[in-house]
């Protein structure tokens, strides 16, 4: 019994003393200890070492006694907070700063001077617990209900402590629970990858698979990384990957593995999966000092540090505890807790089963953040417009991608560096400066990048070189969601395309909502026709539409119908080349009561009931391309279907019908002599024409097809 109100005593008088230390340095009352009452534990135990060196080794010397106090404070000082900092992740007390100490819980300046206090102690305990016996005799029966109730409020305080700290162990475990959910999700696909599942059967280290050795690497990286805010998706992907080789490195392979390999690795991830910027740098510079150049990323540095820790652990633990006999049950523990590949692979089992359980559906795949960019200046004339491409694009993602589109022509593009997992580019060759800054921009957020448009289909190679990915032609008819799924499971290809022109008669509706600036013209966008039969030498549109295709007319009504605007733009390269489709179109259009517009070729003009039904259909004006009032240059561009001397007649039959004509003209052809320009303009001045475009030979053409 004496020994409780000892124990008790001694925490008590504790406290006092870690609270008048603890308030004075902090300029304030501070409570020193986990719980709520007026009593520390740990003075308690500390006392009763102190009584124990006093009357187990009083016939030994102060100075021995001294030693004993030393080592056993300093272990209870230790354990303890070891067993708050592991079990409660709480540290209330931390000696990092202090030289010569042991995991921040022990060091040698306290130690001492706990050393002190305890002899302190140990010389005065022959008049203390005599003093304490006293006490509580003379006390009775109040001396011992106040000790009672003291130790009851400890034991009660103590169980309640635990209880609090359990509870937010329960806590930290779900939080620990959606880290490994999200690792999970990041590098599932790629251990999906044979290339990857392969360095299972290669040994890397003592006991241990480059596969699991990979993922200790990849898991420090991620949790580093998302802990300092960085792109902890790429840390997690390149940690992956930064040993993917299958040779024997220790009997086989080049000479100079430890410098070669990262470029191996390299080599065969890109075959996995496309790399960012940043991915290669983690994997190229994961052997520095060796790589001598340093990595370029903090990313890149936490993998290197992540993998150097990784190695040194994976050799000396082994041999350690060689000595003792624990290397087996090391190794068995080691390749059975996460993040191992058996783990995360029962792991992704019970998690695909619990979903399955709880929903009733089978597991669907994570949807994409996707954002798709025109890139293209602003405030360039006549690009007021909103247009279908990308719309168009993000009607034919499945509705489980979430998509966002930026027109760099009425707003500026600025890529976020988080929520989004791929971003398109669509751009046309003298924006390609533009668009290869877009996708490095995109690359160093960690961000999958893919091309489309004009340039990416007509110098695949180039554009390559600059975005993981490129889509060329008409991205409709299948390859976009290809691209989708691979891009769901974390790598890309380096090219999509259709391996026919889709079905006009099949698209989705596009997606106009996502177009939200103020700063467009008020004209609705629709499209009838894809391609156009003509070749003229200059137009593009023959390698992005190869074939000539037509829209059902009742589809295209109901694009109309649909439209929020009474302005109606027709995208199309020649509207009515296909003379019999545009009549029948323009009948239905007409009790729409619409204002359209078109580009058209001049010659058209010829077919007066054509003209005649435009205007009664509520076509107001058309884009045509003249290109020239020079028959050979004409000639030279493949365009002698356009007639010189019927400009002026063509050109009055539109107006007489009320409909105005912009007409597109190149200068710079071959057969242009400098009289060119003084003849365009009397030609021009003869005509009823309204508008022209000019565009120099080399600089594209607005009116192209047409």
């Amino acid at each position: 019994m004496y020994l409780i109100y000892f124990f008790v005593f001694a925490s008590v008088l504790g406290w006092f003393f870690e609270v008048a230390y603890r308030s004075a340095k902090a300029n304030r009352l501070v409570n020193p200890g986990a719980l709520k009452g007026p009593y520390l534990p740990i003075y308690g135990f500390g006392a009763l070492i102190i009584l124990a060196g006093q009357t187990q080794l009083q016939y030994f010397s102060l100075p021995s006694r001294a030693i004993f106090y030393f080592f056993a404070l300093s272990s209870l000082e230790y354990l303890t907070g070891l067993a708050y900092n592991t079990l409660f992740q709480t540290r209330y007390w931390d000696y990092s700063n202090e030289r010569f100490n042991i995991g921040g819980h022990v060091c040698l300046r306290f130690s001492i001077y706990w050393t002190v206090l305890a002899l302190a102690a140990d010389l005065s305990l022959g008049h203390f617990i005599p003093w304490l016996r006293s006490f509580i005799s003379y006390s009775g029966t109040a001396g011992e209900m106040l000790m009672a109730v003291v130790s009851s409020a400890m034991v009660f305080d103590f169980t309640l402590s635990i209880l609090q700290q359990i509870e937010k162990l329960k806590i930290r475990a779900k939080a620990n629970e959606g880290l490994r959910r999200e690792f999970v999700s990041i590098v599932e696909p790629l251990i999906a990858h044979p290339s990857v599942i392969k360095l299972r059967n290669c040994n890397h280290h003592f006991g241990k698979t480059r596969l699991d050795h990979v993922l200790d690497v990849s898991w420090l990286s991620f949790k580093a990384s998302k802990y300092f805010h960085l792109n902890y998706k790429a840390a997690a992907r390149g940690a992956l990957l930064h040993d993917l080789f299958h040779y024997d490195w220790l009997r086989e392979g080049p000479r100079f593995h430890g410098f070669r390999h990262p470029k191996i690795a390299v080599r065969n991830a890109s075959q996995v999966t496309a790399l960012t910027d940043m991915e290669q740098d983690i994997i190229k510079k994961h052997m520095w000092p060796l790589t001598l150049i340093p990595p370029r990323y903090a990313e890149s540095w936490f993998v290197c540090f992540s993998d150097i820790y990784c190695s040194w652990r994976d050799y000396i633990a082994p041999l350690v505890l060689s000595l003792i006999g624990r290397r087996a049950v090391w190794a068995e523990k080691a390749l059975a807790e996460f993040p191992s590949y058996n783990s995360i692979k029962k792991y992704c089992l019970q998690n695909k089963a619990s979903n399955t359980a709880v929903s009733g559906l089978k597991p669907q795949s994570r949807g994409l953040d996707i954002l798709l960019i025109d890139a293209q200046p602003r405030h360039l004339p006549y690009t007021g417009f909103r247009t279908l491409t990308l719309p168009r694009l993000a009607g034919a993602t499945p509705d489980k991608h979430r998509v966002r589109i930026i027109d760099g022509r009425v707003e500026s593009i600025k890529i976020p560096p988080r929520g989004v997992d791929l971003v398109g580019v669509t751009f046309s060759c003298n924006n390609a400066p533009l668009a290869y800054k877009i996708a490095s921009e995109a690359k160093s957020h960690g961000l999958m990048t893919v091309a489309g448009g004009p340039h990416a289909t007509a110098v695949p190679n180039e554009v390559l070189k600059h975005f993981d990915s490129i889509l060329t032609g008409e991205a409709e008819g299948g390859c976009w969601e290809r691209l989708l799924l691979d891009a769901e499971a974390g790598y890309l290809k380096k090219q999509y395309f259709n391996d026919s022109p889709p079905s006009l008669a099949e698209l989705k509706p596009p997606r106009l909502d996502l177009l939200r600036s103020k700063q467009y013209l008020p004209v609705y966008p629709v499209e009838a026709t894809r391609g156009c039969p003509n070749r003229c030498s200059f137009c593009f549109n023959r390698y992005i539409h190869p074939i000539y295709r037509k829209r059902p007319i009742a589809h295209v009504v109901a694009d109309v119908e649909r439209a929020d605007k009474n302005n109606i733009f027709f995208m199309d390269d020649n509207l009515t080349v296909d003379a019999e489709y545009a009549k029948e179109l323009f009948k239905a259009l007409r009790h729409l009561k619409k204002h359209l517009f078109f580009q058209m070729q001049l010659s058209a003009a010829e077919d007066e009931e054509l003209v005649k039904l435009a205007a009664r259909a509520g076509c107001r004006g058309i884009f045509t391309g003249l290109e020239s009032i020079n028959t050979a240059s004409l000639n030279s561009v493949a365009k002698s279907f356009n007639h010189v001397e019927k400009y002026k007649e063509q050109i009055a039959a539109l107006d007489r019908n009320g409909i105005f004509v912009v007409g597109g003209l190149i200068f710079g052809l071959d057969a242009d002599d400098p009289d060119t320009f003084r003849n365009t303009l009397e030609v021009l001045n003869n005509s009823a024409i309204c508008s022209v475009a000019v565009n120099l030979n080399g600089a594209g053409n607005a009116g192209a097809g047409v």
